[in-house]
């Protein structure tokens, strides 16, 4: 892919647009660093007319499609897009050849990954597969670390991301699901934040299920939803 070269004020950063034709969910910018080694940027956003990325003075970047292929997510999968958008990212690996699993539960030990990777931390090293992403929680406060094996609950989702993006104002209500005053103590803020921004809906009967099990494509769509609404 050709190549672009941004030029700003020494010290300063910008959110810029890349004219890109046909644009899809799977393509991103990818950094391209002095010494010739890539970086793609999980940030990058497609628009109507290419990809918005933030970049600071002498950046080099090209843009590429990045899309994966599983043979269980078909286009006509309600989650496709979002699958598309966190694997071309390389925020989640399949798991198989050629296999996501989008309806099996999300675990602690995956979310926590998933989370470090888009932070820029290296996750490949460790005791364990999420060692490095355990580690990286437990030092930023979003996870105590306990139970990495353990099913994700939509509630716990919900409270890692609020963890996550700095804990802010929690805004907004849950009264109006029929399951609301079913929301666990410690996460009735992170979940009034999350339902407010639009990154956890209702279950389709008004319900938002707090204690049930997070699945991957559940995961992908609202992290989607997440870069989308607060990184650039």
């Amino acid at each position: 892919a050709p190549t672009v070269t941004v030029e700003l004020t020494r010290g300063f950063s910008a959110r810029v647009e890349i004219p890109v034709e046909r644009a899809a969910t799977s393509t991103v910018a990818v950094l391209v660093h002095d010494d010739g080694t890539e970086e793609i940027i999980r940030a990058s956003l497609t628009t109507e007319n290419g990809v918005v990325v933030t970049l600071s003075n002498g950046d080099t970047v090209k843009i590429v499609d990045n899309g994966k292929y599983f043979d269980d997510v078909p286009d006509s999968h309600w989650g496709a897009d979002a699958i598309d958008f966190v694997s071309s990212r390389e925020l989640f690996s399949g798991t198989g050849e050629a296999v996501f699993s989008p309806d099996t539960a999300m675990s602690r030990a995956m979310l926590v990954t998933v989370l470090a990777r888009f932070e820029g931390v290296d996750t490949t090293g460790g005791d364990t597969w999420y060692g490095a992403g355990r580690q990286w929680a437990m030092e930023n406060g979003i996870s105590d670390g306990a139970n990495m094996d353990q099913v994700l609950t939509r509630e716990q989702l919900a409270t890692m991301l609020y963890r996550y993006a700095g804990s802010p104002a929690a805004d907004g209500t849950i009264t109006h699901f029929s399951d609301g005053d079913k929301v666990s103590s410690y996460a009735a803020d992170a979940m009034q934040w999350a339902v407010s921004h639009g990154l956890i809906g209702g279950m389709g009967d008004n319900t938002l299920n707090p204690q049930g099990n997070a699945t991957r494509a559940q995961v992908a769509a609202i992290l989607m939803r997440f870069i989308e609404n607060f990184t650039i």
